[in-house]
């Protein structure tokens, strides 16, 4: 998942709302066998390579892709572009790696949880679906936010951050009522392509905006002098941008030609790498050092800020909507009934989550910080971690040697990549949290500052 997003990623923020609907394929893989000896057609329409790239497009791309030239701020021009390019070779080196486990291992496995416990086992499995839990509920809550975001900066009131949250929530609230994806592809289309002209139309107003002229602000080529620790907040950014590993199976078995997923990744990640590079250095370029973390707010007032800002609103509150189904109705096969959960159990397990979700947004009411918080804990071990220590097991278990390369990669993404970007993520966002805190208030302060 501007949330970028993934499955459990993003969308326009990281996570894209069309990430919930693969989570419907475990229902569905349940009942579908393995095919042919080749598993060329596993599940679903035959869907030629090039389709499969722009699905994993739609799935990974979303609002996160907002909050990157604020990254590039933080890093500077060398080092943030040099950030944007390196994510973007590993994460095309791990969609690979995927690929090969779906393709050369386990031709019968149809999602990244079923990854899990094939090729390290069913307590694995379930730490997995925790972790599912936690970024779907995490991204959700990002959501929310983008959309008190979007409304601040579309209307000026005096109304606090907290009680646009509210009317968020009231917005919300019948979607509770919703327990499956029937009648929800068109909406999630048009929300995927609210994310594509948002991007586009945000960029073509910086550069067409006289006020924004790059001479007006203060550039770093180098990076600015700061701790080793602060650096990770904005490289954070940049794993939630590229965060959507857990859908790559589903997506592969929905190819006409599984074995053809490595042109799906070439041609999805260098859109991805370009999208990403464009908006950030573009971005960065226009407004320098003063870029806010939530780009359509440094936009000039008019009413193409205000259109803007209400199609970010709606993208993320569709995306809410698509993220929640997945989500209760994995709480419900793990604590209820299932399918057979009676409707006011999941009218409540949804109102219940939709109320933690606007509560996390007043205790983390920081726009970047929530993506960084999001991108450490959730998305280094999903993009980081968990792929290397799949391809270690599945190799291990049957005996095959691991090439020198593959070695030096995976050891460098799960021994060093891993930890620190997860543990120093997690260092630096809270140290960010903290220090806004104190700059604009304690949580449900009406001071809030992005």
């Amino acid at each position: 998942m501007i949330a970028s997003s993934g499955s459990e990623t993003k969308n326009l923020l990281s996570i894209n709302p069309t990430n919930a609907l693969s989570a419907t394929k475990e229902d569905v893989s349940a009942e579908i066998g393995a095919e042919s000896g080749d598993h060329e057609v596993p599940i679903g329409e035959k869907q030629h390579w090039v389709f499969s790239s722009f699905m994993t497009v739609g799935y990974i791309l979303g609002t996160g892709v907002l909050v990157l030239p604020s990254s590039m701020a933080a890093l500077g021009f060398l080092l943030g572009t040099a950030v944007c390019v390196f994510f973007a070779l590993l994460s095309t080196y791990i969609a690979i790696l995927l690929g090969r486990l779906k393709n050369d291992h386990y031709p019968e496995c149809l999602s990244y949880k079923e990854l899990a416990k094939m090729s390290v086992g069913k307590k694995f499995e379930n730490a997995l679906e925790f972790l599912t839990c936690i970024n779907w509920f995490m991204t959700m809550a990002l959501y929310i936010l983008t959309a008190v975001e979007s409304f601040t900066a579309a209307f000026n009131s005096n109304l606090c951050g907290y009680d646009w949250g509210l009317i968020c929530v009231v917005v919300l609230l019948p979607s509770t009522l919703i327990t499956d994806m029937k009648g929800m592809e068109n909406m999630a289309a048009m929300s995927d392509l609210a994310a594509i002209v948002i991007v586009a139309v945000v960029l073509a107003l910086l550069a067409s905006q006289g006020g924004n002229s790059p001479s007006e602000h203060k550039h770093n080529f180098f990076p600015p002098k700061e701790s080793f620790l602060d650096a990770f907040n904005p490289i954070s950014s940049f794993i939630f941008a590229y965060q959507g590993q857990s859908i790559f199976l589903e997506v592969i078995s929905e190819m006409r030609y599984p074995r053809e997923w490595n042109k799906s990744v070439y041609l999805s990640h260098s859109l991805m790498f370009i999208s990403y590079s464009i908006t950030a250095i573009v971005g960065y370029y226009y407004m320098g050092n003063d870029v806010p973390a939530f780009l359509p707010k440094g936009l000039k007032k008019g009413i193409w800020k205000t259109l803007v800002n209400l199609l970010v609103a709606y993208h993320v509150l569709v995306a809410y909507i698509i993220n929640n189904i997945p989500l209760v109705a994995m709480l419900k096969r793990r604590y209820f009934e299932g399918s057979r959960t009676p409707r006011s159990k999941h009218v409540m397990i949804s109102a219940l989550l939709l109320f933690l979700a606007w509560l996390m947004t007043n205790i983390v009411p920081f726009f970047k910080d929530m993506v960084s918080v999001i991108g450490a804990l959730c998305g280094s071990p999903i993009m980081l971690g968990l792929p290397p220590l799949f391809y270690f097991c599945a190799l291990k278990s049957k005996g095959i040697p691991m090439g020198r390369f593959d070695l030096v990669v995976c050891s460098l993404l799960f021994f060093v990549l891993f930890p620190l970007t997860f543990v120093s993520g997690m260092i630096s966002a809270f140290r960010s949290i903290l220090g806004n805190w104190e700059r604009n208030g304690l949580p449900f302060s009406c001071s809030i500052q992005v």
